[in-house]
């Protein structure tokens, strides 16, 4: 049969030979129509032709193969996983077996691949399972190089995702000590502030009574302006450590509102020190209880915004703890071993590209593109 070839699917390789029926009449033609469609790229009309087919043949199962591989084409990997399947479970031919067990393993790659920007443990999880399809691909046939190959690329992902899900712990734990840092912070600069408030209030308490001179009480003013502009520009550096982010990760919702209620404190105090600076110690006062008010609810908005944190991370890490107790230990010890044979037949070219992946992200990206091989078609 001539091959022809289709378009290029990253990093794995793709199966997408379509199957012939035998059975004589119209099914064999509509087949034999969905199969033309398809090659000239109309895979809608395909379907159309293939759903025709199993109209008549309900049982049959190269329909759904074929219909299948225009899922996988059209991007609708649910429905072709589904398929492939169907056609997996209920075939007795061996050879499409083999074929509907590789592309499986093909949809969950590329399932995966699409989560490693926004969930990396389901990820990695849809990579280990196109492994054990693949790996079934061997098991009929130990001769399949390309699901030993891709088998091995998956690997690669695996450990990269890895790698990427241990730096996000890390990161958590570094944002999670300096939101410990910046909440201490906060609480500090909230009884500084209350302090300087009874200090003013003190003073002006003390200069109604004429417990002490009016010049000895502008003193006391100009001295706690000074300790307010002091404290105000602590605050700026909290609010400024706060506002520090990676650019590409947006500012969680409760730090934006921490932020602005620090911006309304400083405010505050700005407006105290002008206060204090003409001995309105009434009005510095009240200046100062808002600004103490507004970091106090700084400091709630960012503590909240860590109990939310903490509990997203420990929901996660049960889900993970569960999605690895749900696995059989002699399933495990049968994979382990499946693993082993397996790593056997490509060991040195596995070995040779995980040592250059080792030394720097660039040269994994060039040895996962490198990996990209064009499908055939043998029909």
């Amino acid at each position: 049969m001539k091959a022809k070839k289709l378009k290029t699917i990253a990093i794995i390789t793709m199966s997408l030979t379509l199957s012939q029926l035998t059975f004589a009449g119209s099914v064999e033609d509509l087949v034999q129509q969905g199969n033309n469609l398809y090659n000239k790229g109309n895979l809608n009309d395909a379907l159309k032709e293939y759903d025709e087919a199993l109209i008549d043949q309900p049982q049959a199962l190269e329909p759904k193969f074929n219909k299948a591989n225009c899922y996988f084409q059209l991007d609708d990997l649910a429905q072709a996983i589904d398929l492939y399947n169907e056609v997996a479970a209920e075939s007795k031919d061996m050879k499409l077996v083999e074929k509907a067990k590789y592309n499986l393993g093909n949809c969950y790659f590329q399932q995966g691949s699409k989560q490693t920007d926004s969930n990396l443990q389901k990820a990695m999880e849809d990579m280990q399972t196109s492994i054990v399809c693949w790996r079934g691909a061997l098991e009929i046939n130990p001769e399949n190089e390309k699901a030993a190959k891709n088998i091995e690329v998956a690997r690669l992902t695996i450990k990269d995702i890895i790698d990427q899900i241990n730096k996000q712990k890390q990161e958590q734990q570094q944002q999670a000590q300096k939101q410990k840092q910046l909440q201490q912070q906060l609480k500090e600069l909230a009884e500084k502030q209350k302090v300087l408030a009874q200090k003013t209030q003190q003073t002006n308490d003390q200069a109604q009574e004429e417990q002490i001179s009016q010049q000895q009480a502008e003193d006391n003013y100009k001295q706690q302006a000074q300790d307010q502009s002091q404290l105000q520009a602590q605050t700026e550096q909290t609010l400024q450590k706060m506002l520090q982010q990676d650019p590409n990760q947006p500012l969680p919702q409760q730090a934006q509102q921490a932020g602005k209620e620090l911006k309304k404190a400083i405010n505050k105090q700005k407006d105290a020190e002008k206060q204090l600076e003409v001995s309105e110690g009434n009005e510095a006062k009240q200046s100062q209880d808002r600004a103490a008010e507004h970091i106090e609810n700084a400091l709630k908005e960012l503590s909240q915004g860590n109990q939310n944190r903490e509990q997203q991370q420990q929901k996660q890490q049960e889900q993970q703890g569960q999605s690895q107790q749900s696995q059989d230990p002699n399933e495990a010890q049968q994979q382990k071993s499946q693993d082993q044979q397996t790593a056997a037949m490509t060991d040195a070219t596995a070995q040779e590209i995980l040592d250059k992946e080792k030394r720097e992200k660039r040269q994994r990206q060039m040895l996962r593109q490198s990996g990209y091989q064009r499908v055939e078609k043998d029909w």
